[in-house]
């Protein structure tokens, strides 16, 4: 379960500059409108797909962001792990009460299968590319 959009708007945005590709950077105002959200939002969503190296920032009147590497070369896990927590389960905010045998267990007891449907999900992920992405849309 995905706790947020960020995950979906990243690859939005993505696909948009992968469709731009080799025309130029791509204003943050031209994939905000596509995404239908402030500028605001998909600055700050880029620079964190610039840290991960998915994107680059080009400054200057006519700037913007342009894919850091190739679009076939960034997978939907790359973009994941860019701007989602890597962990999609969480245990308790705080430390369940130690004396009773459920919640002194139920963490040891969760943490294979979580750790394996994580896994899998990870693994799926890795098999779209952005690419791929972009293909489909016609």
């Amino acid at each position: 379960m995905l706790s947020s959009s960020r995950f979906i708007v990243a690859i939005h945005a993505l696909s948009i500059l992968a469709r731009y590709s080799g025309k130029g950077p791509v204003c943050s105002a031209l994939v905000a409108e596509s995404v239908h959200t402030n500028p605001v939002v998909i600055r700050r969503l880029m620079s964190e797909l610039e840290r991960a190296k998915l994107v680059r920032s080009v400054a200057g009147r006519s700037g913007g962001f342009q894919l850091d590497r190739d679009a076939a070369e960034i997978t939907l896990a790359d973009v994941y792990f860019a701007v989602e927590d890597e962990n999609v389960f969480r245990m308790h905010k705080s430390d369940p009460n130690s004396q009773c045998p459920v919640a002194a267990q139920l963490g040891k007891i969760l943490n294979g299968p979580l750790r394996a449907a994580e896994c899998a999900l990870h693994t799926s992920l890795g098999r779209t590319t952005i690419r791929d992405v972009a293909a489909g849309i016609v």
